[in-house]
């Protein structure tokens, strides 16, 4: 058991990081779920504390679409927690149109990407002061599968060439730099206090496909794909806690593993690795995560 330890899990009400949160629990783990549905947000804190056991699963409400809700989950967190030994970014969707959050920002460039950076910036003092080298904080980012996206500086919000390919790439490419970026600057030692990796997730039979904007093609793909290589929640969330828990993955940071049929750790492409593109998309994160609506507009448009 695992009492004292505790984890932030977004996407925690339903899907893969519904059963994450539920085997962080049922090991002793005090967890904080976040959702953006009070009522099946708290239908799921309960949920978990009788098929866990453990009382202390909580569930605060958030619109991870939004920086600045994003940042007043981080201002709840601190209030609930003293320190963070477990962040993992579970929530995501597909949208298959372009549309711009209230904040100006391409939704599933936002949901998916910015939300995780502005929430890992915002909690990382907190993580520090609970990781130790041999026991380091982890940090895990629940992404999709594709590897060869590009991350447009030119346009981030794909104004003029959106399609759900080029979302998708662009957004796991971006997940992708992050950890490497992330890990380079907080890895100085041999032995880091906090860690991060990506799992890469192939087709698992989630409810976001019953999503009304949902793209039509991957709701007509997903029964031909299905009998072959998808998933169920539970076997996704399996090397999910094992990247989390497991000592093998101790001190592993910086990494990106695939979950296709098999869990296996893949190396790191060239433009992952390029510390100059890893600058850059941070300088872009955190202007966007940092100004007003109106300078957002202006920043995703010019690099």
């Amino acid at each position: 058991m695992m009492s004292g330890k505790q984890a932030l899990v977004t996407g925690g009400t339903d899907g893969i990081g519904k059963e994450i949160a539920r085997g962080l629990a049922r090991r002793g783990v005090r967890v904080l779920i976040v959702g953006r549905d009070l009522a099946k947000g708290n239908r799921v804190q309960q949920e978990l504390r009788d098929s866990s056991g453990n009382r202390n699963v909580d569930f605060l409400p958030a619109d991870l679409s939004l920086v600045r809700e994003t940042r007043r989950l981080a201002d709840q967190v601190r209030r609930h927690c003293g320190s963070l030994n477990y962040l993992v970014h579970s929530a995501g969707f597909i949208r298959g149109h372009h549309k711009l959050t209230d904040e100006g920002v391409e939704s599933n460039f936002a949901v998916n990407y910015l939300s995780r950076f502005a929430l890992t910036s915002s909690l990382l003092p907190m993580l520090q002061s609970a990781g130790q080298p041999g026991d380091a904080a982890r940090i895990l980012i629940i992404g999709g599968a594709a590897r060869r996206g590009t991350i447009y500086f030119d346009d981030t919000n794909l104004t003029f060439s959106f399609s759900v390919i080029r979302a998708l790439g662009q957004l796991c490419r971006a997940n992708d730099v992050f950890i490497v970026e992330l890990a380079r600057r907080i890895s100085a030692d041999a032995q880091p206090s906090v860690t991060v990796t990506n799992l890469k997730i192939g087709v698992a039979r989630t409810n976001t496909r019953k999503r009304p904007d949902f793209p039509r093609f991957m709701k007509l793909l997903a029964p031909l794909l299905d009998p072959f290589i998808a998933m169920t929640v539970q076997q996704a969330a399996a090397p999910a806690l094992r990247l989390l828990l497991d000592q093998k993955f101790e001190g592993v940071s910086g990494a990106l593993f695939l979950l296709i049929k098999n869990f296996k750790q893949i190396p790191l492409s060239a433009r992952v690795r390029d510390s100059e593109i890893g600058r850059r998309l941070w300088e872009l994160s955190e202007r966007l995560s940092a100004v007003s609506p109106a300078v957002v507009r202006e920043s995703v448009a010019v690099e």
